[in-house]
């Protein structure tokens, strides 16, 4: 059942749990649109950021360094943005978090076309808007449950990765077309003017359940969430079970360039075929996933995937042939977005909907920030024992958690 809310009354409507379930219900079909829009007007500005970095500075250090300032609120204020999410209106917080991230991309146009922008603001701009980013991310996904309701959040969740996903194929190539027409400030006002959709979407939404009121302090609630977490061996096998590959696994797409160039030996056009098709790859996995709908036995699933990921990751850093490579970079994507999408929707599925917010909050924090610094590890171990042996070992640790996992922690077999 679906709640539909209006001033009035709250009716009960039936949305079986099929394949792509989700899109049946027309508050989630305006989200679904506006987030594609969102997210393709991301991607044009992650594409032109990183190319007016370049010109700025010619350095690749300020490129990481733009990375990492993104990741660092991630770390730091996740749990606060799920105790938010858990404490207030969720979409009030959404209202603002969205304009702020709106503004910051019109001001940095601004910027831009003024000729005054250097590579300080650009890092200032990406730092302040993460800040609010990572308020928004366990919000947006606490929200999922409110708008379709626990039977389809399997399917909501594998559409939303499928739209981050698909823009992120189509957001780069409209990028790549109108950088050298509408330069990178039209892209930054353009990304601008997108959050206007997600906006427009929220506005759109039906009034939601109220929550009680909170009783404890900010810092109260956070610690009732640690400790929720804590005592449910489901909810902490699943966050262990995506942390350690998000850590070892998901950041071999940051050494990819080192095997398309130093061992595969295919330089620019290698690498663009071998992030292709990763990201085709992430695309299928996410619609895997949208179309499981109410499949039984999702814990086991979930932990085949992990082993198939690790194992793939074996196989790929050993790999030396070029067409071997592409099909395991497919299959890489495939089985990172599976794995990822799974755990959200057995979360949402089995956690307490005043504890949600806290509980994908801690996602968040594993999902976007434990992969810059996964990055961090897998490069130094790269340089100090060779990038195929460090990312061998990184598909072994991968494999050894899924078993261990596993064999350890029935909870998580038995999810459905």
């Amino acid at each position: 059942m679906v709640r539909v809310h209006s001033k009035q009354r709250v009716e009960e409507v039936a949305v079986a749990p099929g394949r792509y379930g989700a899109l049946r219900i027309p508050a989630f079909r305006m989200w679904f649109i506006a987030s594609i829009v969102s997210n393709i007007g991301s991607w044009m500005q992650i594409v032109a950021q990183g190319w007016l970095v370049l010109q700025l500075t010619n350095s690749p250090f300020y490129l990481g360094l733009v990375g990492l300032v993104r990741a660092v609120p991630t770390i730091a204020f996740s749990l606060v943005g799920g105790v938010l999410a858990d404490r207030f209106d969720r979409r009030r917080i959404l209202l603002v978090t969205q304009a702020v991230a709106g503004t910051s991309s019109v001001v940095l146009a601004l910027l831009t076309w003024a000729g005054v922008v250097t590579v300080w603001h650009i890092l200032t701009i990406a730092f302040v808007a993460s800040i609010f980013f990572a308020v928004d991310n366990p919000t947006r996904q606490a929200l999922v449950p409110d708008i379709v309701g626990r039977e389809n959040v399997t399917s909501a969740i594998g559409l939303n990765s499928a739209a981050w996903n698909g823009a992120a194929i189509v957001g780069p190539s409209i990028a790549g077309v109108l950088l050298t027409v509408v330069s990178a400030a039209g892209l930054f006002l353009l990304n601008g003017l997108s959050y206007l959709a997600v906006i427009a979407a929220v506005l759109m939404l039906p009034a939601l359940p109220q929550r009680a009121s909170a009783r404890r302090s900010a810092m109260g609630q956070l610690a009732d969430g640690l400790r929720y977490m804590r005592r449910s061996r489901a909810v902490w096998g699943l966050l262990a079970l995506i942390a350690v590959p998000s850590i070892l696994a998901r950041p071999y797409i940051q050494l990819m360039p080192v095997f398309a160039r130093d061992i595969l030996g295919r330089g620019s056009a290698g690498y663009g075929l071998l992030m292709a098709a990763s990201g085709l790859g992430a695309l299928a996995g996410a619609l895997v996933t949208a179309s499981l709908g109410g499949a039984a036995r999702r814990g086991v699933l979930l932990l085949s995937v992990t082993l198939a990921l690790g194992i793939t990751l074996v196989g790929f850093s050993e790999s030396s042939s070029f067409g071997l490579s592409l099909c395991l970079a497919a299959a890489l994507g495939a089985t990172s977005t599976l794995m990822m999408s799974l755990t959200n929707s057995l979360l949402q599925g089995i956690v307490a909907d005043e504890m949600r917010g806290r509980v994908l909050s801690v996602y968040t924090l594993i999902a976007g920030g434990l992969m810059p610094l996964g990055s961090m590890l897998l490069g130094s171990a790269g340089a100090a024992i060779g990038v195929q042996l460090a990312v061998l070992l990184g598909g072994l640790g991968t494999v050894a958690t899924a078993l261990l996992v596993g064999w350890r922690v029935a909870d998580v077999r038995r999810l459905q």
